[in-house]
């Protein structure tokens, strides 16, 4: 199994334990090492592959026998649970990013300085530029807006519960972009944010924040509707 070269996301640890599968590693039926070889192997903590395994567990591919182990149920993803789990995923995401991003834009909006602030345009501007890029570039711009909004908001504790989820927050954008592009009407959105938190309106920063994600989570749960 091939070493991840950085600590990565459940999502890509799933992606490694599923191509090992593929390549037939193990067979259907088969227990598969435990959680501390399995993190051994791919380079993270145990708690990284536990969510892994939830992962595929949830698409079908393994199934956990409690005070036994795993097992290998399934050689790819059954669908529709393969998008439906995902979809699930992303949106659990978008609710924490809910609470602690709209807080953060008031609080940005009330206590931003001068610095803040152009670093705020700058990162608009980045994110904006790459809205018909790849979307991991996007996803990563994206989440550096949202980050350094936080930072502006001076409160220690959100920076650090932002900072902590960043990576993950850095892969569940590029799943959902993957999987739903967006278009200019997003591109005005963080506009509007932007505009509002430099403009000093907190009010009104919050509630584009908050609708804006919740619009996100919205479309999502159209798109798994359409799917089943």
């Amino acid at each position: 199994m091939e070493a991840l070269s950085r600590v990565p996301l459940s999502e890509q640890a799933a992606r490694a334990l599923l191509d090992d599968v593929r390549r037939g590693r193990w067979e259907v039926g088969e227990q598969l090492p435990g959680e501390v070889s399995l993190a051994r192997e791919l380079s993270v903590g145990r708690s990284t592959v536990r969510e892994a395994i939830r992962r595929l567990a949830a698409r079908g591919v393994l199934t956990t026998r409690q005070g036994v182990g795993v097992f290998l149920a399934a050689t790819e993803p059954t669908q529709p649970w393969d998008q439906l789990a995902e979809i699930a995923e992303i949106t659990d995401v978008l609710q924490v990013r809910i609470a602690i991003e709209s807080r953060a834009a008031a609080l940005a909006a009330a206590n931003h300085t001068d610095d803040d602030a152009r670093i705020i345009r700058t990162a608009l501007e980045n994110r904006n530029a790459l809205l018909d890029g790849a979307p991991q570039a996007l996803a990563a711009e994206d989440i550096r807006l949202h980050q350094v909004i936080v930072v502006a908001s001076h409160n220690d504790l959100l920076v650090t519960l932002f900072d902590g989820l960043r990576a993950r927050l850095v892969g569940s954008m590029t799943d959902m972009l993957t999987m739903m592009p967006v278009g200019r009407a997003d591109a005005d959105e963080h506009s509007a944010v932007v505009d509002a938190i430099l403009a000093r309106d907190s009010d009104r920063a919050e509630r584009l924040t908050r609708a804006h994600l919740l619009g996100l989570a919205d479309s999502l749960g159209s798109d798994a509707r359409t799917e089943v």
